[in-house]
């Protein structure tokens, strides 16, 4: 719930602070960034904020926000000693991080991140990685889902009990909490009754690359040497994504005479919580003969995934759980047919091009497949594309709009 708050001045617009989110093991952090950066600067001048944005280099990379650079005040470092060659500081952080484990000395300083904020002159901060200590500004936390709550199962005791302790925090200090969707407003109320006038539900939207509708989605296709039709899911090999139900859904489809079905996956080819679960994945498809069935091209170009997105004849989305899917967003804003997992949050996010299916049961899948297969087509639909992108041009705007009022509000009514 956002409380009302008075419009920004063109004359003293609001100053936010935006700490890095995701990397190459989660991109999705990144990109919603890129939305909301992207989503402020086609607000109308009086109603946008300056955003200035903050990295951690060791974690972060600069260049992933090249194509979003001109639209903020300004990106920092905030390593403790930026100018050295980021090699030697990565050798010299493990080296002193032993050293710390150790309780040799005490911690070496991440960076000098207070004092930019203050120089800056900065109203807000944001951030998704918990509350940063001794930092005066009012915190908007943004909580992208619950689901160590869910399925313990995919964390170790030592994460869980991190992740409890990180949401704990946010919940009861932060000026304002962001979600991304119902359950997750419930579940937090549940375990927190007193946060339920600082919690907000703000699904967001994925902004697409520049120039995206003059692309070629054919060509790329012929790049990464993809066959013209296919299936696809964009996503890390993590286990709660649901691979292995639609590895075996595409074996069954093909037992029932699908001899064409193919499926090209992008994303992180790993798992850090649980190093095993991409081999066993792999050696799935080796010992069911599916390997020339499933293309895997690991982490490519956003631009790229873009254009095969189009290029596909439909997107599956297996999750077993998810805060608010990025993928089914980019189908949205694409006009795409996505078969999705009949899961609360994807029942919540789905449009009129959205199937779901049991994600326990590659036999759904597998019908749902053989039985839209012959009826789709590969490449762009014109038509609902057209429909789809002025859609996500507003869905965009109200998304950094609803942000910018979060902040507002948590300005008005610091903790």
């Amino acid at each position: 719930m956002t409380r009302p708050t008075k419009p920004l001045s063109a004359a003293a617009p609001m100053k936010v602070a935006l700490l890095g989110i995701g990397n190459a093991r989660w991109i999705a952090g990144v990109q919603y960034h890129h939305s909301l950066i992207t989503g402020n600067s086609r607000l109308p001048a009086d109603e946008r904020a300056i955003l200035r944005l903050y990295l951690e280099e060791d974690v972060h990379r600069s260049t992933d926000y090249a194509t979003v650079r001109a639209m903020l005040d300004g990106i920092w470092s905030t390593d403790f000693f930026p100018d050295q060659p980021r090699p030697l500081l990565r050798k010299c952080r493990k080296v002193a991080r032993i050293i710390v484990r150790q309780k040799r000395i005490p911690a070496w300083p991440r960076s000098d991140l207070r004092t930019l904020l203050i120089r800056h002159g900065n109203d807000v901060l944001f951030t998704a990685n918990g509350i940063e200590a001794g930092v005066s500004l009012p915190q908007v936390c943004w909580i992208p889902d619950c689901q160590h709550w869910h399925h313990p199962e995919n964390f170790s005791r030592e994460e869980l009990a991190r992740r409890d302790a990180i949401y704990h925090r946010m919940i009861t200090e932060a000026a304002a909490v962001i979600v991304s969707n119902h359950s997750s407003f419930a579940d937090i109320v549940e375990r927190y009754p007193d946060a339920h006038d600082r919690l907000h539900r703000l699904p967001f939207t994925m902004v697409l690359p520049p120039g995206w509708r003059q692309g070629d989605p054919a060509s790329v296709v012929r790049r990464y040497h993809l066959p013209e039709k296919f299936l696809m899911f964009p996503a890390q090999f993590w286990r709660h994504k649901n691979h292995r139900t639609l590895f075996e859904a595409i074996g069954v489809a093909r037992n029932r005479g699908l001899d064409d079905l193919a499926l090209v996956l992008t994303g992180h080819p790993e798992d850090p919580r649980d190093p095993d679960h991409a081999p066993r994945l792999r050696r799935f498809l080796e010992e069911n003969g599916l390997e020339d069935r499933v293309h895997i091209l690991g982490l490519i170009p956003r631009a790229d995934q873009v254009q095969l997105l189009r290029a596909a004849a439909a997107i599956v989305q297996p999750s077993l759980y998810e805060g608010w899917s990025a993928l089914i967003e980019d189908c949205r804003s694409l006009g795409k047919t996505v078969l999705a997992s009949d899961i609360e949050m994807h029942r919540e996010q789905a449009y009129e091009h959205t199937v779901l299916f049991d994600p326990r049961s590659p036999e759904d899948l597998a019908t749902r497949i053989v039985q839209l297969w012959p009826t789709l087509t590969p490449g762009p639909d014109q038509a609902r594309e057209s429909t789809a992108t002025q859609a996500h041009d507003r869905r965009l705007a109200d998304f950094a709009r609803g942000f910018l009022s979060i902040c507002a509000a948590a300005r008005q009514h610091p903790r």
